[in-house]
């Protein structure tokens, strides 16, 4: 029997089912019949925080610790400086793929714009495919806020290496007006391994997801495996940690608890914290971190996060809210506040982890072009290579903290200390030292 279940806010609904069989013969070939029993309303969003006019900067403001970089306008030209690329050779090779969901286009003419007015590179005669995915469009408005953001930050640090953005339909088990029933991650991810290896990108980067609890597990399961796969077949992918510190209303099975994000939390993606500031930088309170309720830590991780757990005295008092033994992150993190963005021809100012995605992805892609121009594969799945022999490639993040669980859990949130930690990872990428890393592994 079929039934719906209507979300109380938006009268939405979405259909289910009390109970359903499968013939003895099928079971262990089958990994997952979706939709079915889990009641839970998936939430996938995008990693932006918020969005605004851009504001005029005051004299004060305007002061810059690191050339380009002021305390209300991020641009590629400050992350250039920031991050250490602004000698980069520009790269031509390789291809650059960026994920869309949700209905957000990515506008070419907007992305001209940006280039002509805020890339630090000479070349800026360039542009972007379009490809659409499990019936996408890729429509001329209108413009997306997290799709500019993504294709506009991304692209203009990836110098002049191809970049293809997928648009991907589908919002999760919506069944409202002019919704598309179609979990897109697996839609998406299903495509793209179905692709020859040569027409797959070097770096994939994305700005979305869900919490945790939301996700049915034979779901999460499979979308991560998935995952693997991409990155076993020679694909970084860069995924934002999400906007809301630990969590907002922590809350699982009427017990409080940090709440953890997906696919942020999945073991075989490299998921991007936040920072603010540049002198120095600093966990971004917003930033998404913590430790997933469903994937075991991976062995890649567990020197490091041993480590943290045996130092760091500052999590002692929260250390029942959060899951030890699982998969910690964020792996690394960057800038997440204050970006300049063109949106329908207009300069914008965004802020939220989204931006921190794109912009790691762009420097990942430089040093996956640089490889392939050297007659190298790609990095691939990057976290092996992180935790070990890259640990150094990465500026260190010690000051701020990440929040939530307001009203739920006195103190709630994660210090950045020296080392990794699950405020900012790793920390930020210094793209030099990475470079001479990257070049030297075989």
């Amino acid at each position: 029997m079929l039934i719906f279940e209507v979300r109380a806010e938006t009268k939405e609904k979405t259909l289910r089912t009390l109970e359903y069989s499968l013939p003895a013969t099928l079971v262990g070939h089958i990994d997952m019949i979706q939709p079915t029993t889990f009641f839970g309303f998936q939430q996938l969003r995008s990693t932006v925080k918020e969005y605004h006019a851009l504001k005029e900067e005051s004299s004060t403001e305007a002061v810059q610790a690191v050339t380009g970089c002021t305390g209300t306008r991020i641009t590629p030209t400050c992350l250039a400086n920031l991050y250490n690329f602004a000698s980069a050779k520009n790269q031509t090779v390789g291809l650059l793929g960026v994920a869309g969901f949700l209905e957000e286009y990515a506008i070419k003419n907007d992305f001209t714009t940006f280039l002509n007015s805020y890339a630090y590179f000479s070349n800026k005669a360039r542009t972007f495919t379009c490809t659409t995915v499990n019936g996408g469009s890729c429509p001329s408005s209108p413009a997306g806020i997290e799709a500019n953001l993504d294709v506009q930050y991304a692209g203009s640090i990836a110098s002049t290496v191809p970049m293809t953005y997928y648009s991907t339909a589908g919002r999760g088990q919506w069944l409202g007006s002019g919704s598309n029933t179609n979990e897109p991650y697996i839609e998406f991810l299903n495509y793209l391994l179905a692709l020859p290896a040569e027409s797959l990108p070097n770096t994939l980067s994305i700005s979305y997801g869900d919490d945790e609890a939301t996700v049915p597990l034979s779901y999460a399961t499979t979308a991560c495996n998935l995952f693997s796969q991409l990155g076993a077949r020679g694909v970084s992918i860069l995924v934002s940690s999400g906007d809301s510190g630990v969590g907002t209303t922590c809350r699982l099975n009427g017990k409080a608890t940090f709440t953890t994000a997906f696919p942020a939390a999945c073991p075989w993606v490299t998921t991007v914290g936040g920072t603010t500031g540049n002198s120095p930088e600093s966990a971004w309170s917003y930033g998404g971190g913590g430790f997933s309720e469903i994937f075991g830590r991976p062995s890649y991780q567990n020197a490091t996060v041993n480590n943290w757990l045996a130092t760091d005295k500052t999590h002692n008092g929260v250390t029942s809210y959060f899951n030890a033994s699982g998969r910690a992150y964020p792996d690394i993190s960057a800038q997440a506040t204050n970006f300049v963005i063109v949106a329908s021809g207009s300069a914008q100012s965004v802020s939220g982890t989204s931006c921190s995605a794109p912009t790691t992805a762009g420097i990942i892609q430089l040093l996956n072009s640089g490889r392939i121009a050297a007659g190298k594969k790609g990095l691939g799945f990057l976290n092996p290579w992180l935790y070990a022999t890259a640990s150094s490639g990465f500026t260190d993040i010690q000051s701020g903290k990440i929040g939530g669980c307001s009203g739920v859990i006195s103190g709630a949130g994660f210090s950045a200390v020296a080392g990794w930690d699950p405020a900012t990872g790793l920390g930020t990428p210094n793209y030099g030292t990475l470079l001479t890393l990257a070049t030297s592994t075989p």
